[in-house]
């Protein structure tokens, strides 16, 4: 009977443990998220991110593991687009003009001399026509989180001043690989390189390019007052910085990590808006030796590549277009 009882006590101890285990909180594993950008430290892109991942840890704590990915680890930043859309990235911060590639209505904001200034850019990219662009990015395996600012992007050479169109002609000069970029070189009549970024350096250094084109911030982190003389201020471009997600990933999350990753991505972006880094690689670059050309007569080079306006029509349509230039 003892032996009975004894056999009942223990049965019970064991369901009733049981019970108690069942009532405990389930923790659930943190959540581990890579994020990639290609760029030097310095950079508006590292502004970005670092902003992105602070705000995160503040609103996710413990749920998300932020993995960032800097510089070259990954290659270039079409190949970091590529491992996003695939899933093997979960989170890039990535010039604009890169990701137009594969969003070609995001190729609207590369039209040259599009925005009249930065605060024109950001009415732009945060109102109706950022929020229909967005939409886009849901078909190619992609979410848009923000776009921010990486800046107007200049230009440097190492042969001449340039202060016309003229002043380029001949010159073989880098370009991102987009068509839109490589259109409005080849209609200011230089001889148009695309090239990778990581490759730049090198082939200015040799002989191989004579000039490129980036915001002051890039050309100062990446030394290329070693390699140019000339830095043109022309503001020919705005260049975004787009945060995006692996859509696949995105959804997985639970809705309050996806609002934490999306407020994380808009404060990031809000970083770079606000930064001074272009005036402040400015200077360094003058420091450094590089001949600045500040006072440009843009409208020559505006006049230059009115032909090409039927061409952006088409792709973009004349009402957007419109839109855009009417945004105040």
């Amino acid at each position: 009977m003892r032996r009975q009882i004894r056999g009942f006590w223990i049965v019970g101890s064991m369901v009733a443990a049981s019970a108690l285990l069942s009532l405990q909180p389930v923790v659930a594993s943190p959540r581990m998220v890579s994020l990639a950008f290609n760029s030097h430290l310095q950079n508006p892109q590292q502004v970005g991110s670092d902003t992105l991942r602070q705000k995160l840890q503040a609103l996710a704590g413990k749920r998300i593991i932020l993995d960032e990915r800097v510089g070259g680890a990954l290659g270039s930043e079409n190949a970091i687009l590529a491992a996003t859309r695939s899933g093997a990235v979960d989170v890039a911060v990535l010039s604009g003009g890169v990701v137009s590639g594969a969003i070609p209505e995001m190729g609207v904001f590369d039209i040259p001399f599009l925005f009249r200034d930065v605060a024109h850019a950001k009415a732009v990219m945060q109102g109706p026509v950022g929020a229909a662009i967005a939409a886009k990015f849901a078909d190619k395996g992609l979410v848009l989180l923000a776009l921010g600012k990486q800046g107007f992007r200049d230009i440097t050479n190492s042969k001449r001043p340039i202060r016309s169109p003229d002043d380029l002609k001949g010159l073989k000069f880098r370009v991102i690989p987009n068509p839109i970029y490589q259109m409005t070189f080849k209609a200011l009549g230089a001889e148009v390189v695309p090239m990778e970024f990581p490759l730049v350096y090198a082939a200015l250094k040799d002989g191989r390019l004579d000039g490129q084109e980036n915001p002051p911030s890039t050309m100062a982190a990446s030394r290329f007052n070693e390699v140019q003389k000339y830095l043109t201020l022309s503001d020919h471009f705005f260049a975004p910085i787009a945060f995006v997600a692996n859509r696949a990933m995105f959804e997985q999350l639970d809705p309050s990590d996806q609002e934490a990753l999306i407020a994380a991505a808009k404060a990031g972006a809000e970083a770079t808006w606000q930064s001074q880094l272009d005036a402040e690689k400015l200077e360094q670059l003058r420091r450094a030796g590089m001949d600045v050309i500040d006072k440009v007569d843009r409208q020559p080079f505006i006049d230059a590549l009115k032909p090409l306006e039927p061409e952006f029509e088409k792709r973009f349509g004349k009402d957007l277009l419109a839109a855009i230039r009417s945004t105040r």
